[in-house]
């Protein structure tokens, strides 16, 4: 894939087994009734975290910092990983936002981020991105 972005993503099954709005439930769905100790190939090998480093899409990671489904650390957490392995990566936190984000302006930021994320990689513009996000040095 060229570009992707992750909107409030599950990194890490574990963390998010024990964490998670639906947590334990999830799994007992979708992992049919296992568990961490039980099953830690489902939950390491199965999680992306535990497979970043064969991740070369430039991914962007957009989260509500309020986020009372999935914890707002599963995004940190995948974010960090691919910027240690010094791959393309962009992390956006929505301000007081949940799951969803459904404040007008915030909706449009987000979406508009969305769409300049793409630009940036299918359209090879980064103009509209630098626009929202402008590139910042420490003096």
């Amino acid at each position: 894939f060229a570009a992707a972005i992750s909107h409030a993503g599950i990194s890490d099954h574990t963390s998010y087994w024990g964490e998670g709005y639906w947590g334990y439930s999830y799994s007992e769905v979708s992992m049919a009734k296992s568990y961490p100790w039980s099953h830690s190939d489902l939950y390491v090998k199965q999680s992306p975290l535990y497979n970043a480093d064969k991740i070369h899409t430039p991914i962007l990671f957009l989260h509500g910092d309020s986020d009372t489904n999935v914890p707002f650390g599963e995004s940190i957490q995948m974010y960090t990983a691919l910027k240690l392995l010094g791959r393309e990566t962009a992390f956006v936190a929505v301000r007081d936002a949940n799951h969803q984000v459904t404040e007008f302006n915030k909706r449009k930021q987000w979406q508009e981020t969305i769409f300049a994320w793409f630009a940036k990689y299918l359209q090879e513009d980064e103009s509209w991105w630098e626009s929202l996000y402008p590139k910042k040095t420490l003096d």
